[in-house]
């Protein structure tokens, strides 16, 4: 496509977006992580019982409404925003981590038409779609690494990390591959044997990488999350070196900067694992990034509370923002209209175990909430806090996973034999109790999810259920998008007891109240303790031992100079 076309097809998608005609709405940032393979199967009339199907584009497709049926006055839907998309594309493993070929769809999940004709009924329902994309390495099947083996002239040897096999080996994990003509030859793979690192110092393969984003931003694909996003430079799954980290930024802010001039509203979310220094450096090159330091902060303060968690982390996003700041100043750069942006979540498909999994295991070492009082409060502190909440599929039923060792059993460290490692965070998604028909998939033989075991979308179709919760919470989002959008503002207790916290906007300015104890307990306004929200009006509150909650929006109710928190309860005020 030309520039001049995909500047108009670019303008076109901004009318189309301000006309509210099919295209995202802007103030929804609910991301919905699915793993394609374990999520919907499509029904089939001749399918044979179900044996080994695999989650395909337009299985999700035909259950959009589960996650968006496009009209804000229902309220049996998870009003999902954003749609993440694991990888899709061809690939030798079953989690596609490895791509041999950027621009396709795995056949195992479709056609490029079912992609796009998710892509369209998606935005017509105001959902972003955006694409998990491993760009720190391709497979070692992907052709270019096969004509960079066999061809020491390939312009795509330059694409990859070589080095002469007889040399001493380089440190690090340097591998060894085999032309058809019988030369060896080494190369680097940080992750795998089976995934070669692409060399970002050279050119050529920033400009098939910048391409690539093209190819799907020009088919209607709304942004990407970035795979291994630390690990574009450097060698090590250790401390990063201070050059790779300035270079991994230079990087980020290219490629960032690229994409933003095909749409200037696409979503980018790198994957920066670690501390948050590790977060905080690296927020200079992406103006979002996965926090995986939130989730294993609120982890422990769920199952263990202590004071601090709220302040903590506003500090560390302040910080993030000062240097994602300067990223946007001087010659050539792009300015944002938006700060830099955490996209908190406590669960995902690399994360072991899964929250209610997590929750088990403090119960064993005496968390005092029971586990599905602790998963309650980890909901409210989730869909609270920040602008951009990931669920990943199965979050919102409870569904179980804990990372399984499958090494052989003279293995280090010994295993069972089976070979099996991540698949038990990633099993499919429980649609029904028995799991026998399509939707449910059956790629793979799960180790948590068990016939009538409480947890399934079919079992969950009722008051007081998690995913009713789930869905009371995500629905809230929707119904008040200044609350969900909104800064955080005064932060008034931070306590072992109590999380209580504002969100602002130009708009309004909301008050959350999180009680994390076992017993219900006023909350005292005064005129020397925030009085603006003496007579606030109260707009939601949940009991999470009573597992009972109730949207107060449209009954106009205003509190006094206290309100009432239930225990490991939610209440949500607007001033007045």
């Amino acid at each position: 496509m030309s520039g001049f076309n995909r500047q108009l097809l670019c303008s076109l998608f901004l009318w189309l977006a301000g006309a509210g005609i099919g295209l995202a709405q802007q103030d929804n940032h609910l991301v919905y992580q699915i793993f394609v393979r374990s999520f919907a199967d499509t029904p089939s009339d001749t399918a044979p019982p179900l044996k080994g199907e695999v989650g395909d584009l337009k299985g999700i497709r035909e259950n959009l409404d589960y996650l968006n049926d496009g009209d804000p006055r229902t309220d049996h839907d998870l009003e999902v925003g954003i749609l993440w998309l694991m990888p899709i594309f061809p690939s030798t493993s079953y989690h596609g981590y490895d791509v041999t070929n950027y621009q396709a769809v795995n056949p195992d999940y479709g056609t490029m038409q079912d992609l796009q004709d998710l892509v369209r009924a998606a935005h017509q329902r105001g959902v972003r779609v955006i694409l998990d994309i491993p760009f720190n390495h391709t497979s070692s099947e992907h052709p270019w690494f096969k004509q960079a083996i066999e061809d020491p002239n390939s312009r795509f040897r330059k694409f990859y990390h070589f080095s002469d096999f007889n040399q001493p080996a380089p440190p690090g994990p340097w591998h060894i591959a085999t032309s058809g003509s019988g030369k060896k030859i080494r190369y680097f793979g940080l992750f795998s044997p089976t995934m070669p690192d692409l060399n970002f110092a050279e050119p050529e393969v920033r400009k098939e990488v910048k391409a690539i984003a093209t190819f799907w931003l020009d088919r209607g694909i709304d942004g990407f999350r970035l795979d291994a996003a630390k690990h574009i430079f450097g060698d090590t799954f250790g401390d990063i070196p201070e050059p790779d980290i300035l270079r991994n930024n230079d990087w980020w802010r290219e490629f960032s900067d690229a994409v933003y001039r095909i749409n200037p509203n696409a979503v980018l979310v790198g994957e920066v694992l670690g501390s948050r220094e590790i977060l905080r450096r690296h927020s200079y090159g992406n103006d979002a990034l996965l926090d995986e330091s939130f989730m294993n902060a609120a982890r422990s303060r769920i199952a263990f509370p202590s004071a601090g968690f709220v302040n903590a982390w506003n500090e560390f996003v302040k910080g993030c923002r000062d240097v994602n700041r300067l990223a946007h100043v001087g010659p050539g750069s792009m300015p944002r209209n938006e700060p830099f942006q955490p996209f908190i979540f406590l669960a995902s498909h690399d994360a072991s175990p899964r929250l209610a999994s997590y929750l088990e295991e403090m119960k064993r070492h005496g968390m005092q909430p029971s586990i599905d009082e602790g998963y309650r409060v980890g909901m409210y502190v989730l869909n609270s806090m920040a602008k951009y909440v990931v669920l990943y599929n199965g979050d919102e039923l409870m569904q179980r996973g804990f990372k399984w060792n499958g090494n052989p059993a003279t293995g280090d460290p010994p295993g069972d034999g089976s070979g099996i490692f991540d698949e038990t965070l990633r099993e499919p998604f429980p649609w029904l109790k028995a799991g026998s028909k399509a939707p449910q998939t059956a790629w793979f033989q799960p180790r948590f999810d068990a016939p009538n075991d409480g947890v399934s979308v079919e079992e969950e179709e009722a008051a007081g259920t998690v995913l009713d919760l789930v869905r009371a919470l995500t629905n809230l989002r929707t119904e008040h998008p200044a609350y969900a959008n909104g800064e955080l503002g005064s932060i008034l207790t931070d306590s072992a007891e109590w999380m209580v916290f504002e969100k602002v906007s130009a708009q309004d300015r909301y008050l959350v109240l999180i009680n994390t104890t076992g017993n219900g307990n006023d909350y005292q306004f005064h005129e020397g303790w925030f009085p603006r929200y003496v007579g606030a009006q109260l707009i939601f509150w949940s009991d999470g031992q009573k597992k009972q909650w109730k949207n107060e929006t449209k009954a106009n109710k205003q509190i006094e100079r206290k309100v009432f928190v239930p225990p490991y309860g939610f209440v949500l005020l607007r001033e007045k």
